[in-house]
């Protein structure tokens, strides 16, 4: 095992991280035993809504993000110029996909799809999130990136312990000011959306931050770290996992994304399953941007008549990802002749 993270093995992280959004966004309802029949329960509740408590997608997505950009900070290689480009092309595939589902559902729901020209270029934006509420996170996620190179600059050379600490009060205290004031939720009015963005920047910038410690961690392992089987591994894995099943605390959501990260990366993933996480992973943008549309806007009942939560999961994990495909080739031919 290396002693750095792999493009391989980011990828695959990305894919485990798609799979816990799917999770996330199908069964985190309370009328959950209305919409599906759960066959496996534990202490009179359904086992995937302790699953779900374990689902944090963003936080992996983000110290993924932090790691990666991190490594190209150390190698002089981070720089504007080429984050707005990267980011110019994540807005192509966005585009490419609201231009596919407002079409559709402009025939389903044309109240919601286009709504107004005022919601439509909010949503072209990333501004409004009223035609897929879960592309809340493309706005602050990419002020993150256009500002990681400071942020990266900053954090790089602080302790482990003062990046936890400084950067959970940050997030502490932004995010109950916000909820004082009532701004705790994505909004579609132009008002609640600036005011939410300084919430998302420091949450998104924490998880960011753990990914630039992740980035240390594995650059300067302690010895014992070095030498620990990989049982060990699995076992921290299998109880972080169990831990936070039993909790849902939002601020301790990124320290589990990063005990589940670094335990993965000294497990050894071969074979089958490698490849499919591998291809998920390769696919998880537009699947992000494309699975709620299936599943809670356009085709619940489509995805929800499979009754059975083990195989909702896998129906929309199958439509997601044959979507993202030709999503992905036609966001390909757009760039390349843009030239980005």
């Amino acid at each position: 095992m290396t002693d750095n993270m792999s493009k391989e093995q980011s990828t695959i992280l990305k894919g485990i991280a798609i799979l816990l959004m799917l999770i996330l966004h199908l069964f985190n309802h309370e009328e959950i035993l209305t919409l599906c029949t759960p066959l496996i329960y534990i202490n009179d509740k359904p086992l995937i809504t302790y699953l779900v408590k374990a689902s944090n997608p963003v936080a992996f997505f983000m110290i993924l993000s932090g790691y990666g950009l991190t490594y190209l900070y150390t190698h002089n290689r981070l720089n504007l110029k080429d984050q707005i480009r990267r980011l110019l092309r994540l807005y192509i595939h966005y585009w490419v996909v609201l231009a596919i589902f407002v079409s559709i559902g402009h025939y389903i729901n044309p109240n919601i799809y286009p709504h107004s020209f005022i919601h439509l270029l909010g949503n072209i934006s990333g501004l409004f999130c009223s035609y897929n509420g879960e592309t809340w996170f493309l706005l602050p996620y990419s002020i993150v990136c256009l500002s990681s190179y400071r942020i990266i600059k900053h954090v790089y050379n602080m302790k482990s312990r003062k990046i936890i600490i400084t950067t959970i009060l940050c997030y502490a205290i932004v995010f109950l000011s916000a909820r004082h004031l009532g701004y705790n939720l994505p909004g579609n009015k132009l008002l609640d959306t600036l005011l939410i963005q300084p919430v998302y920047w420091v949450q998104l910038t924490f998880y960011f931050s753990l990914g630039i410690l992740l980035y240390r961690l594995l650059e300067n392992k302690p010895k014992f770290i070095k030498n620990a089987s990989q049982s060990i591994y699995i076992l921290l894995l299998c109880l972080a996992i169990v831990v936070k099943c039993q909790f849902k605390i939002t601020i301790v959501d990124g320290l589990y994304a990063l005990m589940f990260i670094f335990c993965f990366l000294h497990i050894k993933i071969n074979g089958y399953l490698a490849s499919i996480l591998y291809e998920l992973g390769r696919c998880s943008m537009p699947m992000w941007m494309t699975h709620t549309f299936f599943c809670v806007y356009l085709f619940p009942d489509f995805i929800y008549g499979f009754k059975y939560p083990l195989l909702i999961f896998t129906v929309l994990v199958l439509i997601s990802y044959l979507s993202a495909i030709p999503i992905m080739w036609i966001g390909k031919r757009i760039i390349n002749c843009m030239k980005i």
